[in-house]
């Protein structure tokens, strides 16, 4: 899980966007945008230290129109719905009927596209 998280800021870092290519990933953007949400609601000066001398655009902490962008779906959120229990598993008839993808534990780092799949040699970053 960490490689996912390290793999997202090395992708913003390198082109300025990102764009999951695994469920892991998926799970880790997500938990990145909930803590920006909560930063910006608990910490505003912290924040705003931060965001200081970058450029402004009127979507700046909309967190809903962030996550619309940034996923194709946001099937991995299931996982926390009680009443779902189970959709992980691909013979659950929900998980067949919606044709979901890679939500057990076991398949989270699966690439959504075998093409586009990661080296698995990259090592980490020191930062």
């Amino acid at each position: 899980m960490a490689r996912c998280f390290d793999d997202l800021a090395a992708d913003l870092a390198q082109t300025g966007t990102v764009r999951p290519g695994c469920t892991g990933e998926e799970m880790a953007l997500h938990l990145g945008i909930d803590r920006a949400k909560s930063l910006t609601r608990n910490r505003p000066r912290l924040v705003a230290e931060t965001v200081k001398g970058l450029g402004e655009d009127r979507r700046d902490f909309d967190w809903d129109w962030c996550s619309d962008v940034l996923f194709e779906d946001h099937d991995v959120l299931m996982l926390f719905d009680a009443s779902l229990d189970g959709i992980e598993d691909s013979g659950n008839e929900i998980n067949q009927a919606l044709g979901l993808a890679n939500l057990a534990s076991a398949d989270w780092f699966v690439p959504f596209r075998p093409r586009q799949a990661r080296d698995p040699d990259r090592g980490f970053s020191h930062s």
